[in-house]
C-alpha cells in the first residue's frame, strides 16, 4: 500500500519541466516589478535647477511662423505644435555630419525634422489633450500596416506651412540628481532581459496573447532573418 502511494507522489518529466518554466516566469515577473518600483521611486528622476545654466550644442525644431505669432491664434497653434513637434540635437550649428570617402572628408546634411503624426489609438484616446477645434485641423491618412497585416490610419496636420524650422541654442538649466544605486539596479535588469532575449516572454506572461506579434522584434540578433515574413513584392524591391 505504501509503495502504491509513493508512486503517485513521484513527479513526471513533463511536470518537472512545467515547474521549472513556472519558476522562471515568476522570477521574470519579479524583475519586472522591481524595475517598475525603481522607475516610480521619487529619488530616481529628481531634478534641481542649476545656478549657472550652460549651452550644450544646438537644437533644430519647428516654431510658429512670423505671421502666426502675430495673429490672435498663436496660442491655439502653439498647443498643436507642442503635441507634434520634433527636436533634433547636434554639436554644430550647421547640423552637418562628416562622411569620409577614400582620402577625402565630405560633409552631408542630416534630414530635416518632420512633424509627428498621431496614431489611431492615441487619436481615439486623445492623449495629447487637443480640443475639437484643434482636432479638426488634422487629416486622416489610411495605409496598409505590414507588421500587423491589416489596414490602419493615422492623422497628420493639414497646414504644415504655418510652422518653420529654426535652430536655437540648447540650454541646460536643470540637472538630474538621481540615486546611483537605483540606476545601477535598473541597468542590470535591462541588460539581463536584453542579453537573454526575455522581452517577448515578459510581454506574453504580462499582457497575454495580444503581444504575440512582437516576437520577431525581440529575437536575438543571430537568429534574425531579413527575408522573414517578406512577400514576393517586397523582395523585388530589395
Amino acid at each position: 500500500m505504501d509503495t502504491q502511494l509513493l508512486s503517485y507522489r513521484l513527479k513526471s518529466v513533463r511536470r518537472k519541466r512545467r515547474l521549472v518554466i513556472a519558476d522562471r516566469d515568476k522570477q521574470l515577473l519579479k524583475l519586472d516589478r522591481e524595475r517598475q518600483r525603481i522607475v516610480s521611486h521619487p529619488d530616481y528622476k529628481q531634478t534641481v535647477p542649476l545656478d549657472e545654466p550652460y549651452q550644450k550644442g544646438w537644437k533644430r525644431l519647428f516654431v510658429l511662423s512670423a505671421d502666426v505669432q502675430k495673429s490672435a491664434d498663436a496660442e491655439f497653434y502653439q498647443q498643436i505644435l507642442d503635441a507634434i513637434n520634433t527636436v533634433q540635437y547636434h554639436y554644430d550649428q550647421s547640423f552637418k555630419k562628416p562622411k569620409r570617402k577614400g582620402c577625402w572628408h565630405k560633409y552631408w546634411f542630416d534630414e530635416l525634422p518632420k512633424l509627428k503624426t498621431i496614431g489611431s489609438y492615441y487619436w481615439q484616446q486623445n492623449t495629447h489633450g487637443l480640443s475639437e477645434q484643434q482636432r479638426a485641423c488634422f487629416n486622416r491618412v489610411d495605409f496598409w500596416d505590414n507588421h500587423y497585416y491589416r489596414r490602419d490610419h493615422y492623422y497628420e496636420f493639414a497646414s504644415p506651412g504655418l510652422f518653420t524650422i529654426a535652430i536655437t541654442p540648447h540650454i541646460i538649466d536643470t540637472i538630474k540628481v538621481g540615486d546611483g544605486l537605483l540606476a545601477q539596479q535598473e541597468a542590470w535588469i535591462d541588460n539581463h532581459i536584453e542579453n537573454h532575449g526575455l522581452q517577448y516572454r515578459l510581454s506574453k506572461i504580462s499582457h497575454g496573447r495580444k503581444y504575440r506579434y512582437w516576437k520577431s522584434e525581440f529575437e536575438k540578433l543571430k537568429y534574425r532573418n531579413p527575408l522573414k515574413n517578406k512577400s514576393i513584392c517586397d523582395l523585388g524591391d530589395l
